[in-house]
């Protein structure tokens, strides 16, 4: 039996600085001077338990959705 293997992509996250990418199993990183292309640590939102992650967007930094930005970045393709 043939077993295929599933890899990780990256891709950028369109509408954000491309200092940013976000991969298809759900991690975000950062390539600013400071994080040099390390992992950012995503919080647990308090009331809906979904993982976020802090970004900066037209100079203000919000926290955004993890699984958000990977609908973003990861679109389903119609067939």
């Amino acid at each position: 039996m043939r077993q295929s293997v599933i890899t990780e992509e990256w891709r950028k996250i369109p509408g954000f600085p491309p200092m940013y990418e976000v991969s298809s199993w759900g991690q975000v990183r950062s390539h600013s001077r400071a994080a040099q292309g390390r992992t950012l640590k995503p919080r647990v939102h308090k009331f809906t338990g979904f993982p976020q992650v802090k970004l900066y967007k037209e100079n203000q930094r919000g926290w955004y959705y993890v699984h958000s930005l990977v609908t973003l970045a990861f679109p389903e393709e119609e067939k």
